[in-house]
C-alpha cells in the first residue's frame, strides 16, 4: 500500500473503490503519519492509552450513564498516532466521508485541546 493511499494494483476496482478521496484530495489527512518512526516507549504509551480507552468504551457500554464512543474515538486516535498502518487506514476511511463531514472534523480537531494549527 502505497502512502497516499493509492492501491498498489490498480486492476482491484474494489480496493481502488474503497480508497479513492471524496471530490477533495486537497483536504490533509487527518492523522498525519509521522517521516520517522516513533521510539518504542512512546509507542508502548501509545498503545498502552488506546487499549485503557478501548477498556474504558467496553465500561461505558456497559453502564449506561457514562458513554463509551468518546472512548472508542480517543483509543482509535491514539492507535493511529503509535500505528503508521493504523493512521493511513484511518485516513483512508475518513476520505469516504463527504466533504461537509470531513471539514467539520478538522474544525473540532483544531478547538480540541493541543489540536493542529
Amino acid at each position: 500500500m502505497k502512502r497516499d493511499g493509492a492501491a498498489d494494483d490498480p486492476g482491484d476496482p474494489l480496493e481502488a473503490a474503497t480508497i479513492a478521496p471524496t471530490g477533495s484530495g486537497s483536504l490533509p489527512d487527518l492523522i498525519g503519519v509521522p517521516e520517522r518512526p516513533r521510539t518504542l516507549l512512546v509507542r508502548g504509551a501509545l498503545v498502552a492509552g488506546a487499549l485503557l480507552c478501548l477498556v474504558l468504551g467496553v465500561i461505558g457500554w456497559l453502564i449506561p450513564v457514562v458513554s463509551g464512543v468518546p472512548f472508542y474515538i480517543l483509543g482509535l486516535v491514539l492507535l493511529g498516532l503509535a500505528s503508521p498502518a493504523t493512521a493511513r487506514w484511518i485516513n483512508r476511511q475518513e476520505r469516504r466521508l463527504p466533504l461537509r463531514w470531513r471539514l467539520r472534523l478538522r474544525r473540532r480537531r483544531k478547538q480540541a485541546p493541543g489540536g493542529g494549527a
